[in-house]
């Protein structure tokens, strides 16, 4: 077993994949070099790669960039600077195989980043999904009993401290009613498509909704809007894969790593007498 192993198969069930584009490729290593034990985690961090290292991985799959470039195109000079240097210089010096899958486990049904993280977050009554263009099955909506705003934002929050996230940030009346929240992949999150099926509340990541083009758009066309980190969204369907690695490949040790940096809030300092 070896890296090129695991990553055809991983691509010869995920049609939906552009092959000749795909990000999903080996970012540092011998893709060739036997495997036994396989870390998984979010993003190839410097934290995450030392403990995968530490636990005598000879690979490390994540589903974002290892190099801070989405694409990590080989003319780009994005190695040739710190940090991305001295990591560099850590996978030379230990070995480790990094590859990446995230085009492939986007839209993975089930277990994959969007079934994943509507299932840890509860939501089960699937209602409608968008089924064409680039961003086909990216978005979902779900049906939930009824409930204000104000209570459904702390659900949502009381089930992502788990991840590492201490709250959400909410935009909307909280006493407005609500009974179908919409979500999507990452930073490609659910926008007018979902609006357009009869979503109330849409669940969006920072960095893929910014405030002008997408979350205040989003308010004035009707629906509400709460606010997560990118990797809280898509955590729970890193940990799926490392599960379905391991069941897939019993000849296999995989681990799940999950060190790279949270954000959290920090509540304002009580007015001075």
């Amino acid at each position: 077993m070896n890296t090129n192993d695991i990553r055809e198969h991983l691509l010869a069930r995920a049609p939906w994949v552009d092959r000749d584009r795909t990000v999903d490729t080996v970012k540092a290593g011998d893709p060739q070099k036997p495997v036994a034990t396989v870390g998984v985690g979010w993003m190839a961090t410097r934290y995450d790669l030392r403990a995968a290292h530490a636990a005598g991985c000879d690979l490390f799959i994540t589903h974002e960039p290892t190099f801070y470039d989405h694409r990590e195109l080989p003319e780009s000079d994005c190695r040739e600077h710190e940090p991305a240097k001295t990591k560099k210089a850590f996978l030379d010096e230990t070995g480790m195989v990094v590859l990446r899958i995230h085009d492939t486990w986007d839209n993975w049904p089930g277990i994959g980043i969007r079934d994943s993280w509507a299932k840890g977050l509860g939501l089960t009554d699937f209602l409608a999904e968008n089924t064409s263009g680039p961003q086909a099955r990216w978005h979902a909506v779900y049906r939930i009993p009824e409930t204000s705003l104000g209570e459904f934002a702390a659900y949502v929050a009381a089930r992502v401290r788990v991840l590492g996230q201490d709250g959400v940030e909410v935009l909307g009346n909280p006493d407005r009613r609500v009974s179908r929240p919409a979500l999507g992949v990452g930073c490609g999150g659910p926008d007018k498509d979902m609006v357009d099926l009869g979503a109330d509340v849409l669940i969006v990541c920072y960095d893929g909704a910014s405030y002008w083009r997408s979350r205040e758009r989003l308010c004035e066309l009707g629906a509400a809007v709460i606010m997560v980190e990118h990797g809280t969204s898509e955590m729970w369907g890193l940990e799926n894969l490392a599960t379905y690695l391991g069941d897939t490949f019993p000849e296999l040790t995989v681990q799940y790593f999950a060190e790279h940096p949270r954000a959290w809030h920090a509540d304002a300092a009580p007015a001075q007498a």
